[in-house]
């Protein structure tokens, strides 16, 4: 018998081929593109878990923190998460402004965290929220004559 078959190319053995090294760079390439893969989709899902979380305590002027982290994760491992902020960021600017303040390299914390307690103090001090009525009720009135 003839190690050739009918095409005349020569026939190779399954057990006998020796693996070479291009296959093995091709496979250590998908094994890592496959874990990085898989790393940033567990970092998205913890950011979206930190930012739930500061959700979650948004009555606490220092809830940006969580906020920020859980975003910083999210926008690194999503393209389209990306594309949905800068829309926010254009139709929202406003509320996305103290995030963008944080996300930047030299982060004005100490900026943000104090404009967070004015917006708190005025939002539930100063006619929209529950202390409305206890700041009416202490309120002096005119004395008639």
């Amino acid at each position: 018998m003839s190690s050739e078959n009918g095409a005349g190319a020569p026939q190779k053995s399954l057990i006998a081929m020796k693996p070479d090294a291009r296959s093995w760079r091709s496979a250590k390439r998908a094994i890592k593109r496959f874990s990085k893969k898989v790393l940033g989709w567990l970092l998205m899902a913890l950011g979206f878990v930190l930012m739930a979380a500061g959700f979650l305590l948004i009555i606490v002027p220092g809830h940006y923190f969580l906020v920020v982290v859980g975003l910083i994760l999210v926008l690194r491992n999503a393209f389209w998460a990306r594309r949905q902020f800068i829309h926010l960021k254009r139709r929202h600017p406003n509320w996305i402004m103290p995030l963008r303040k944080l996300l930047r390299r030299n982060p004005q914390v100490a900026s943000v965290f104090w404009q967070q307690v004015l917006k708190f103090e005025r939002i539930f001090l100063r006619g929209r929220g529950m202390l409305v009525g206890m700041r009416r009720k202490f309120r002096h009135k005119p004395r008639t004559a």
